[in-house]
């Protein structure tokens, strides 16, 4: 069951098409190193994670959902927000702690959640939105509204019991949900290697779910292994 996936040149892909993805890669990175500066500057309330490098996994998933569709985020979660749809303007505002923030400036930049767009909310819990976006999959199937849930995850999430409880109930259910685990390779500060044992896609493959492992690098490739 486990793929590993190369990407095509275009995959077919029209121009105006590569040039949005390329443009939200872009614009996540600026972004990115803003709110660096802001927070090296002590200009911003709390702390911040940044997902520089990481883009291509949140465009590439994100090019495939509906503005209906869930997803759940984690404390590198800025390009996730951005590329479901949210705005840059309540963006900043919540990571400056404004009323103007899509959460009143109450969830900062680790925090950030918008209903309209689909997103159930970044988590600094480890794992933390993995059920969420498992329960948004059954409400889904339930509901018959061919909507579906995606979770974000990083690597220290797979020896998370909430992630292996989760992709069991996914499994048996049959739910309209995708694992994505993004491994940049340290937990905080610690080497994956260190703490995680086996294979990563292993993990998935051991509920009989689909697993595919990606360069998250190249957004082609993992706008593939989506599709």
């Amino acid at each position: 069951m486990s793929t590993k996936l190369e990407a095509s040149p275009s995959q077919g892909l029209s121009k105006d098409t590569l040039l949005d993805m390329l443009g939200e890669m872009l614009t996540i990175r600026a972004f990115e190193k803003r709110v660096g500066e802001l927070y090296e500057k002590a200009e911003m309330p709390g702390i911040t994670h940044l997902s520089i490098g990481q883009e291509a996994v949140a465009v590439g998933v994100c090019a495939h959902l509906n503005r209906g569709d869930s997803i759940t985020s984690t404390h590198r979660g800025h390009g996730h927000c951005f590329s479901k749809g949210a705005g840059l303007e309540r963006m900043f505002g919540e990571i400056m702690g404004k009323v103007s923030g899509y959460c009143r400036g109450k969830g900062g930049s680790m925090h950030i959640a918008d209903r309209e767009t689909g997103h159930l909310g970044a988590n600094a819990i480890i794992g933390g939105g993995i059920p969420l976006a498992t329960g948004a999959a059954l409400s889904a199937k339930v509901l018959k509204n061919q909507k579906l849930g995606v979770a974000f995850f990083g690597d220290g999430a797979l020896n998370e019991g909430i992630f292996l409880e989760s992709i069991n109930l996914a499994a048996i259910w049959k739910l309209p949900v995708i694992f994505v685990c993004e491994n940049n390779h340290y937990g905080e500060y610690t080497p994956t290697e260190q703490v995680t044992a086996g294979k990563l896609t292993l993990r998935g493959e051991a509920f009989g779910v689909p697993s595919a492992e990606v360069d998250g690098m190249d957004v082609l490739a993992v706008h593939e292994a989506v599709r």
